[in-house]
Parts: C-alpha cells; structure tokens; sequence
C-alpha cells in the first residue's frame, strides 16, 4: 500500500507559554511526553467524560503543538471558548498540511514531521506534511480494522460515547496519573470500579457492511450497534454480558440480515461480565 492521505484529518497549532498547560487542562493524555518525534494519543471530552475529538499531539519545539486531528475546524473553535486569558495562539493549518499514513516496512516518500503511531506499533508510522492532494485511504482502513483498530472519529458518537468504551485505554489514549482534565472524573471512576459494560470490537460478516447504527440483535434482544466496516471486517459497539449470555444460550447475533461474528483481538481488555445480565433474552 503506498503512501496515504488521511483526507478527513487536519492539522491545528498551539503555541505560546501557556500552550501545554492548556492542553494539559483539556485532554486525556500528558502532552508534556510529545516532542518533535514522538507522539501522544489523546482524547479531549465534555465534563460528563463523553467522547467529543480525539488526535495525536507532536511538540516541534519548546511551546508549540501541533495536533493531527478529526474535525480541525470545530476542534479549534471548541479550544478557543477555553483559551480565556492564556498566552496561547491557536491555528488551523489543514488548508496547507495534511495528515499521512505508512505502513511498516514502508518507504516515507515526503518530508515532514514524522512519528510512530503511538497506539500500536503495526499501525506504522503517520507524518504531517505539506498538502499533495487528496487520495483514497480505503486500504489503510481495512488494514485497521484488521488489527481490530477503531477509528474513534467514526466509530464513537459524539457526546455520547465514553473514551472507555472506545478502547482508549488499551491504545495508550489516557493516562491515569497526570493532573485533572475535564472529563476525568468520570473516565477514572470507570477505571476504578471497572463499570465498562459496552466496548468497541473487532466483529466479522459477510457480504455487505451493515449500515452504521444498525443495532444488533439476538433475535428480540439488542446487544450491540454497528459502527464502520469494510471488506467483511468492521466495529461494533458491543455489551459484552448481553453477548455472551445470548451465544451461551445458542442465540444467533445479526445485524439486520447480516450474520455477526465477535472477533475481539487478544489485546482488547474484556469487560468483567456479570453471570446475571438484565434483562434476558
């Protein structure tokens, strides 16, 4: 697979000396970990702790970020209502970079600032460079959903999903040590007591991808909604107790007229399931 576009990503700088701690303020990751080569997976939520951005943040230099992010546009306006009176500059830069993606093994054919994807090393690396057009990234996206990958820009909904639920943990999204963000409260509390009932998950089909939000049932029973797909691979929003007491109890899961097969990757930390889901099928 050649170089791609990651064509529905921005670029957003941050800079001044006030620039980490307001970033440190608002996301779920510690920014102070970023340089120009290394990379940070973050999350920035409402106070509830629900999913609203998510991007990968590079320091270049001392009091400057820039953020490989979904949505650049509404992401700059969201952190300009909190920037206040912080010395802090704030830049959408998407009209003249772009987001790339290379596999493992993989030639960087541009120059730019390049970094590991920080969530998992078969993810390859991504590089932030100047614009050389649009491009298909279909191939990049079955090659994620593949290692089970979500995509949380299109697979978590907006202020109603938590970042939990959207394998932020396991994809090294959150740390659990630094100081308060908004959204921690929650996020920490779901930690602590384990309370995750639904997970995104790696699941297999035939055919045609289920339309995206296409709940999945064990006959009259919901466990489950779908999310992206492609290629009979996709991700689906899944509560695990209700799965499994479904399967256990010989239920075939569907998704319309699709059958789903749950194919959670051995890095996918299961919730703890309850051996008296409610209700029943």
């Amino acid at each position: 697979m050649p170089l791609t576009h990651l064509h529905k990503r921005g670029v957003v700088q941050i800079s001044g000396t006030d620039a980490a701690t307001l970033l440190n303020g608002l996301v779920t990751n510690d920014v102070a970990k970023a340089s120009r080569e290394v990379a940070v997976f973050a999350a920035m939520l409402t106070p509830q702790g629900k999913y609203l951005f998510e991007m990968f943040v590079l320091s270049p230099q001392a009091d400057t970020f820039l953020l490989d992010v979904s949505r650049p546009d509404d992401f700059a306006k969201r952190l300009s209502m909190y920037r206040l009176r912080s010395q802090v500059n704030i830049e959408n830069m998407s009209d003249s970079l772009g987001v790339y993606a290379v596999l493992p093994n993989q030639a960087d054919v541009i120059e730019g600032q390049i970094f590991d994807d920080p969530r998992m090393e078969a993810l390859g690396k991504r590089i932030i460079a100047p614009l050389t057009g649009s491009g298909n990234d279909t191939a990049y996206t079955a090659h994620c959903l593949a290692l089970g990958v979500p995509d949380p820009s299109v697979d978590l909904l907006v202020e109603k999903d938590f970042v939990m639920e959207g394998l932020f943990d396991e994809l090294h999204g959150i740390d659990f040590h630094k100081g308060c963000y908004v959204g921690q409260e929650m996020t920490s509390r779901m930690k602590r007591r384990t309370s995750v009932k639904n997970k995104l998950c790696r699941v297999r089909y035939e055919g045609a991808a289920p339309a995206f939000e296409t709940p999945i049932m064990a006959d009259n029973w919901e466990v489950g909604r779908m999310r992206s797909g492609i290629e009979g691979i996709g991700i689906a929003m899944i509560r695990f107790d209700r799965a499994h007491k479904a399967l256990d109890d010989g239920h075939t899961l569907m998704a319309g007229e699709t059958n789903i097969k749950l194919d959670p990757p051995d890095w996918l930390v299961l919730p703890q399931i309850s051996s008296t889901p409610s209700p029943s099928p």
